[in-house]
């Protein structure tokens, strides 16, 4: 109840801005409370309960990833963005003895949302684009950033930033077969997959990390659209890589296409 108390006080923060900070301090207060049972009960799950710590972890999920609605432009953005990528690891981590069990539960329409299509079909790599809200030249863009890192990067992080794209590459194809239903759990899954010392490069705000992040910020755009509690994430991501990039004029050719499909193809929010 506390999760879905916080998520209806949050709305209304953002529906009603003269009452914002009245909203916002009762969110963060059923958040507060809702983690505090969490935690407490979180080394007791088990066959019977698992289905309501995944309901209240889906729910901080989308609390976690609610920060620019939350605080504007107050807050550093690679800290808020860490903290939703961690917390997506550690609650899937926690959680994964029980997630083969999703599909024959009420919560299947989440799992047949995201995989919309099985990567070994023959279709797989033939969305219908026409359909989705997607830039039309997306894979192409990836393939790019795939060769750029093939032939830039040092062997000791190659493979990482490869794989990184490969699965970042692998959401935008459920996302594209998806059409215009797209689901945040799309691209929120690539968090759990990306690696420790991936990790700790953007934690460390390493230049092609923030590349990455800027290709990131493409899909989390086109969410931005449809889930309000998403809104402004892919604008901040570029103040930083704006910063972080300014003396890299290679790595700043990169983010170019990136950043005219988010500032000039999707427009203000």
């Amino acid at each position: 109840m506390h999760g879905i108390l916080t998520l209806s006080a949050l709305h209304k923060a953002y529906l009603i801005p003269p009452e914002r900070e009245t909203y916002l301090d009762l969110a963060t207060a059923h958040q507060n409370a809702g983690l505090e049972g969490f935690r407490s009960e979180l080394h007791n799950i088990n066959d019977t309960n698992w289905q309501t710590f995944f309901s209240f972890a889906s729910i901080v999920v989308m609390y976690v990833s609610s920060v620019p609605v939350r605080m504007g432009n107050e807050t550093e953005t690679i800290p808020h963005i860490l903290e939703m990528f961690l917390f997506v690891r550690g609650i899937r981590a926690v959680l994964e003895p029980y997630q083969g069990r999703l599909t024959k539960t009420k919560f299947a329409a989440l799992v047949h949302g995201i995989w919309t299509i099985d990567p070994q079909d023959v279709n797989y790599r033939n969305p219908p684009m026409h359909l989705s809200p997607l830039p039309p030249d997306i894979f192409q863009a990836f393939t790019e950033l795939a060769t750029f890192f093939q032939e830039t990067l040092s062997e000791d992080c190659r493979e990482e930033y490869l794989k990184a794209v490969e699965e970042l590459e692998k959401a935008i194809y459920f996302m594209a077969h998806a059409g215009t239903n797209v689901e945040v759990g799309m691209i929120l899954f690539w968090p759990y997959v990306i690696s420790e010392n991936l990790m700790k490069d953007i934690q460390g705000q390493n230049p092609f990390s923030m590349v990455l992040l800027s290709y990131f910020a493409i899909p989390l755009c086109v969410l931005e659209q449809r889930y309000w509690f998403l809104q402004g994430w892919s604008r901040r991501l570029f103040e930083v890589t704006d910063v972080v990039l300014a003396e890299h004029p290679a790595l700043l050719e990169m983010v170019k296409w990136p950043r005219r499909q988010v500032f000039e193809l999707y427009g203000p929010i």
